[in-house]
């Protein structure tokens, strides 16, 4: 499976339409279309919405993996530290943690692409 297929496979379980994909991580419909067709390939902030809308990981999306998981996945698993099972207490807090490092990490490419741009 390509990154492409993968990207159409989202989609469509999302029942999204190409137009609606597109305008929700800011492209055209044409340029979405050749993610999905496998001409090109979507650059970083791209990957990362797509990631987000999908609410799969960025190695999902690049065939790196084939588990899904994505922040969110966290609260639906019986997590364990040391052999010990994590109550849903702390598998919020595991959360909000991850929630926070990935959203200060996505802030910071953030300003590392738009100095990539400016330089």
């Amino acid at each position: 499976m390509t990154v492409g297929n993968r990207l159409k496979m989202l989609r469509l379980e999302k029942r999204l339409t190409l137009q609606e994909v597109a305008t929700k991580i800011g492209l055209a419909k044409s340029s979405y279309a050749s993610y999905e067709g496998g001409h090109r390939n979507p650059p970083i902030d791209k990957l990362i919405a797509l990631a987000q809308l999908y609410h799969v990981s960025t190695d999902y999306l690049l065939r790196l993996t084939n588990i899904p998981d994505s922040v969110e996945s966290l609260q639906k698993q019986h997590l364990q530290w040391d052999g010990i099972s994590l109550s849903e207490k702390e598998l919020e807090v595991v959360h909000q943690v991850v929630e926070l490092m990935t959203e200060k990490h996505q802030e910071s490419n953030k300003v590392k692409l738009r100095h990539m741009d400016i330089g």
